[in-house]
């Protein structure tokens, strides 16, 4: 899947140095959110000499409104995202779209947005060419990029339309929360926010824990201790809740041979290596 920061929602939405900063931080709490979860994506930005054009702070170019921040460590934080090239990518490197083709986008009944030549120009061309594909927006918050997604809570939906051709017409999905981004995870992907509670006394189930993640694991058909094995495809580990220890809820991990016990893992997929034990194997 590939993910984009539309930089033509930066339109000078925020009055104050308070404001924007808001934005920054629920932005780095997206892309926060998006490393912890998404294992498989690619991240793209606009070039850093383009998206300088744009407003943050009201009558602000971006570095201006960056100098305003006074939080040192989220500014550096932010700036980092920005201004790096590596991560996310610049996507102008792999571009697709044609500087000479028209896109609009819709933002409100019959008014649309000139986007033409943008990030969202970019994503939509990749959707035209590749359909199947995952595709998702990130929005800097308080936008004009709101319409309400008619099927996901909380997430916008943008549509736009190249060289006034109904057949060129791509919806695409957009968030500017953690909240949206949760809600686009848990119907897109199956990655839910499923909270394990001791008190309830009932088993844990697998899709309260990491093993949730199918764009990280998938569920072979072997069993071990009655619950079904996964296999990580990054590193073929091999991870099954842990069934005999209900009061202190764990996920076992072993080498892709499945002869040596790696250690103990707790249900956010952080492994205790010091838990290894010798004498534990799988058969796979």
């Amino acid at each position: 899947m590939e993910i984009f920061i539309n930089e033509v929602s930066l339109e000078g939405q925020y009055l104050n140095e308070v404001e924007f900063r808001d934005a920054v931080k629920m932005f780095t709490d997206i892309l926060g959110l998006i490393k912890e979860k998404i294992q498989k994506k690619k991240l793209y930005k606009e070039e850093s000499d383009r998206i300088k054009i744009y407003e943050a702070i009201r009558d602000s170019n971006f570095p201006a409104s960056l100098n305003q921040l006074k939080d040192i460590s989220l500014k550096r934080e932010f700036i980092n995202i920005v201004f790096n090239k590596s991560s996310p990518q610049e996507w102008r490197t792999e571009k697709l779209h044609s500087s000479e083709d028209l896109f609009d986008c819709l933002i409100s009944d019959d008014n649309y947005k000139n986007v033409s030549d943008t990030s969202l120009a970019e994503v939509t061309e990749r959707k035209l060419q590749n359909p199947d594909s995952e595709y998702l927006l990130i929005n800097f918050p308080n936008s004009s990029f709101r319409m309400a997604h008619p099927d996901i809570k909380n997430i916008c939906l943008i549509t736009i339309i190249k060289n006034n051709d109904e057949i060129n017409l791509i919806c695409l999905d957009a968030i500017d929360s953690k909240l949206a981004l949760e809600c686009w995870l848990e119907e897109k992907l199956n990655i839910s926010k499923l909270e394990y509670s001791l008190d309830s006394g009932e088993k844990i189930r697998d899709e309260q824990t990491i093993l949730r993640d199918i764009t990280r694991f998938r569920k072979t058909g072997l069993i071990c201790q009655g619950r079904s094995i996964y296999i990580e495809f990054t590193t073929g580990r091999y991870w099954y809740v842990d069934n005999l220890h209900k009061s202190t809820p764990h996920l076992e991990v072993f080498d892709k041979t499945g002869k040596n016990h790696l250690g103990e893992a707790d249900l956010n997929g952080n492994i205790n290596y010091s838990k290894s034990d010798s004498d534990k194997t799988i058969d796979v």
